[in-house]
């Protein structure tokens, strides 16, 4: 098979061409599979391998360069600082050799001489499993990750591959809504049958990879949505996963879980919002009622608030992020109209904080047009126009701005030696 060269986009970086003189360098994992589908601009994580070389030498190779220090033996990878500023991980050819029963028993081997593609074929799904030869910029491609790529399919490199690292399974999710992917009948199957391993990864991991997901995916949805269909969801978020079904009223064409996992992809990639946009209505299905033929969900939002509380706090995210998408939440039901009164937008923004206002109305925004809702953009810039009118009122003219406090004018005046006696 003839070889394929691909395209780097930049020229080699000095500290590149130097190591080449000593061993060859390949670039790879998730920086070449962003090269292939054209997202060489984008910020990437870069990771390399060091073939033909061993331990020692590569560290003093690289010391001689920058800054390089082995991160722990048993893991045989060399954290790189560049000259031009850049930190990257180095690794050699490796192994793993089973220790124990759990999946965290093994041992990491280093093997200069091994093949590259054997090191390839020991990594996760097939589509981080290229390597780009920076020698000649040729792509070696053992497990026919670049075809998986283009045909937009998620395909495992082996049978065990999830019992190995139960967080591979979250991975590949996080992989099919940043990307497209679908994952093929196979690899789906095995994400079923070792889904019940996620318990035993610390939920930090598990947070981490829906944080990608939230961030770097247009549609999270798309993981939300197989998550579900795969039963991996009432492990991860089962909140969110028992909103499925939960049907609301007429204002809302879609049910609790569609309604929440759109909220999140029209939602503005910011952490916070995406989250609070995917829980702001978690508490409906516990709130729901009926007055007098009609479907109501009064006070969903505390509910809601209270649910995201758990769910954020059990995913260990940190108090401040927990309070603020709380906060953030409990206050999301909000409409600001023509009939408001100045004082009573000004009520209500002493009460959720002016510097909450605009992830407020983010969210708002996002819950508006999940649902179709045309007029949601005007309503949100109405809303922005009345509060920093009251805002502006209320800086131009404050207590604090007074040369004199009342105390200053009681205690010139005598009034305040008055009150002492």
């Amino acid at each position: 098979m003839p070889k394929r060269h691909i395209s780097l986009g930049r020229e080699l970086f000095p500290w590149e061409r130097k190591v080449l003189e000593s061993c060859r360098l390949y670039l790879v994992g998730g920086a070449v599979r962003d090269l292939l589908l054209g997202r060489a601009d984008l910020d990437l994580d870069l990771d390399y391998l060091a073939a033909g070389i061993d331990e020692d030498s590569l560290l003093d190779l690289l010391s001689n360069i920058g800054r390089a220090a082995l991160v722990g033996r048993s893991f045989g990878v060399v954290k790189f600082r560049t000259p031009e500023g850049i930190t990257v991980d180095i690794a050699m050819p490796r192994s793993e050799v089973s220790t124990g029963p759990g999946h965290r028993d093994f041992r990491v081997i280093s093997d200069p001489g091994m093949p590259v593609a054997s090191d390839l074929e020991r990594r996760d799904f097939t589509v981080n499993s290229m390597a780009l030869d920076l020698g000649d910029l040729t792509l070696l491609d053992p497990l026919g990750g670049s075809d998986d790529l283009d045909r937009r399919v998620l395909r495992v490199n082996r049978e065990t591959s999830f019992i190995e690292d139960p967080l591979r399974i979250m991975r590949g999710v996080q992989f099919m809504a940043r990307f497209g992917l679908e994952a093929e009948p196979g690899t789906r199957a095995l994400m079923e049958r070792d889904r019940a391993l996620l318990e035993t990864v610390s939920k930090e991991r598990v947070r981490d990879e829906l944080n990608k997901m939230m961030l770097l995916s247009e549609r999270p949805s798309r993981g939300f949505i197989f998550m579900h269909e795969t039963g991996i969801l009432p492990i991860v978020i089962p909140e969110l996963d028992a909103a499925w079904g939960a049907e609301q009223n007429e204002f809302h064409p879609d049910d609790v879980f569609h309604h929440s996992v759109k909220s999140c992809d029209t939602a503005e990639r910011e952490l916070l919002i995406r989250w609070c946009a995917l829980l702001h209505d978690l508490g409906k299905p516990k709130m729901k009622t009926e007055i007098e033929g009609r479907t109501v969900f009064y006070r969903h939002e505390e509910e809601s608030a209270r649910l995201a509380g758990e769910i954020l706090t059990r995913l260990v995210f940190p108090v401040t992020f927990v309070s603020g998408a709380k906060h953030l939440i409990s206050h999301h039901m909000f409409m600001i109209t023509e009939e408001w009164s100045d004082s009573a937008v000004r009520r209500f923004v002493a009460k959720v904080g002016a510097e909450n206002i605009e992830d407020l109305l983010k969210i708002r925004r996002a819950d508006g047009a999940s649902r179709g809702d045309a007029g949601i953009g005007d309503e949100v810039e109405y809303s922005r126009k009345r509060i920093e009118k009251v805002i502006r009122e209320e800086s131009a003219f404050r207590r604090s701005d007074l040369a004199l406090s009342g105390s200053d004018i009681m205690r010139i005046t005598g009034v305040l030696s008055l009150i002492h006696i």
